[in-house]
């Protein structure tokens, strides 16, 4: 995805980059307003580092066999900041290009409760990656549900994901659900191993080489636990 977002000569790049944007922005967000930016600057150079990529073609330089994206990002990310973000303002660029609305407002709301958290700007990017991915892959499963007519199977079984879930539990969850205890503990084994999967597509999309999924898996579990 990163490397066809690259080719802004194609329609399709443009969708990809739109998705790009969309899935980082918060992360990108909170890393500039640990820089001791107020949240109105913040949102400018968001967005102003964006207007960068799109108009520097800075995609054009990820190399796939130099590792991981977010890796890729964030040096580029801090690159910008320090060296742009005086003269860089949203309102005045942009040029022909028509930029991603994206919904900032709750991103304040959602960096005041990680304040007090004592971690570094980088290591609280690299937890808010983690976070954003996990995010995504649930939302995936949920419309994976939809698609199948399972949204209400899916919101019953949600809190259950979590490995630390009580299975102990099934059996009232089985009674509303007009199951069986032990097909509701099939229900959420499959739902675990589809959530699996999900979450090894998004980050497969990050990564050079399939079999440091696995690798990234652990790196990003150990950084939303820290």
């Amino acid at each position: 995805m990163v490397l066809r977002a690259s080719d802004l000569g194609n329609e399709a790049a443009m969708q990809d980059m739109e998705h790009l944007c969309r899935a980082c922005w918060y992360p990108i967000y909170a890393f500039v307003r640990r820089q001791n930016y107020s949240p109105e600057d913040a949102q400018d150079l968001a967005q102003g580092f964006f207007v960068h990529v799109l108009e520097n073609n800075v995609l054009s330089h990820a190399d796939p066999e130099r590792g991981r994206f977010r890796s890729f990002l964030l040096g580029a990310l801090r690159h910008f900041v320090s060296n742009e973000a005086r003269k860089q303002r949203t309102e005045k660029r942009g040029g022909k290009i028509t930029f991603v609305p994206l919904e900032m407002e709750g991103g304040e709301e959602r960096f005041e409760r990680e304040i007090a958290h004592p971690d570094s700007p980088e290591k609280l990017f690299q937890r808010n990656w983690a976070e954003n991915l996990l995010h995504r892959a649930v939302k995936a499963l949920e419309e994976d549900y939809a698609s199948c007519g399972k949204a209400k199977l899916f919101k019953a079984l949600q809190p259950y994901l979590a490995s630390s879930a009580n299975p102990n539990s099934y059996e009232e969850l089985a009674g509303e659900l007009g199951m069986s205890t032990g097909t509701v503990a099939v229900a959420v084994f499959r739902m675990r191993k589809r959530y699996g999967e999900l979450l090894r597509a998004e980050i497969a999309q990050t990564v050079e080489d399939p079999t440091d999924i696995e690798q990234e898996i652990r790196l990003l579990l150990e950084a939303v636990a820290s």
